[in-house]
């Protein structure tokens, strides 16, 4: 059983739901990065890091600007494993990143996937490959040992659905809102039908990202029997605030995430 899967099944014994924190490497440098990576993995349950990208598709101004940041202090490939392994060196929370496909072609699937596990990473989220086009991905996955994670949106056709289903591991992540990532006030209930229409076909944990910023947000989401919860812009939106104040910063964004607790 993979890091990940362990983790769902502590928590569903515990009738808790997932608090997966998302931080962008290197945002607002690299060592502040592996401090709040450092804090998040004291308080959560999944960590989620994001591999900064030039043009990030599935992510709203926030993110964005997350990336700009930490690509401008310097941010690569090597040194989002180089981040990781530091995190990994104090904690084994279970870690899964989010990456655009063409950092990893980059790189080399093979190796890519490689140099994830040996810096510590369990799953691997690539939102700009469609199942369809997967497979070399899900191969090096498998090979390295780590789980291939994938959308389900609102869109998501049966067909595809069971596509997914049948080579996701780790946890399937659902987007709960049509469109790009962000902050949002209020929880659609298309969210709901989704988590269900998704757990009439497949017993892999569902994590929902995609707006959720609120302890609100996070009951209503266990409620309605989703097994984790993804966390990103609000957060940014902290760290953007107090990018040159790094004792303030980290401050606020202990102080956000335990108001953000669900037990």
């Amino acid at each position: 059983m993979t890091r990940l899967a362990q983790k769902f099944v502590e928590l569903k014994k515990k009738k808790r739901i997932a608090f997966m924190p998302f931080l962008v490497a290197g945002d607002p440098d690299f060592k502040t990065s592996i401090e709040i990576g450092k804090l998040f993995a004291t308080r959560a349950d999944i960590l989620e890091i994001g591999f900064p990208y030039s043009d990030p598709l599935a992510d709203g101004p926030t993110i964005q600007a997350a990336d700009n940041r930490a690509l401008a202090s310097g941010i690569n490939v090597r040194r989002v494993f180089k981040l990781i392994k530091k995190i990994r060196s104090r904690s084994s929370i279970p870690i899964s990143v989010l990456v655009y496909a063409n950092l990893v072609y980059q790189r080399g699937i093979e190796r890519f996937y490689r140099e994830a596990r040996n810096a510590g990473v369990d799953g691997v989220l690539i939102p700009d490959v469609p199942i369809e086009e997967a497979e070399p991905f899900i191969k090096a996955a498998r090979k390295a040992g780590i789980d291939p994670i994938f959308l389900v949106t609102q869109t998501t056709t049966p067909t595809r659905l069971k596509k997914i289903v049948a080579s996701a591991s780790g946890y399937l992540y659902l987007v709960s809102v049509l469109g790009v990532t962000g902050a949002r006030r209020t929880l659609s209930r298309d969210t709901e039908k989704l988590i269900r229409r998704v757990k009439k076909n497949t017993s892999l944990p569902l994590a929902v990202g995609f707006g959720i910023s609120t302890r609100g947000h996070i009951v209503k989401l266990k409620e309605a029997k989703a097994d984790g919860t993804i966390i990103g812009s609000s957060l940014v939106k902290i760290i953007e605030k107090n990018k040159n104040n790094r004792k303030k910063l980290l401050k606020e964004l202990k102080e956000h995430v335990e108001r953000l607790q669900v037990d």
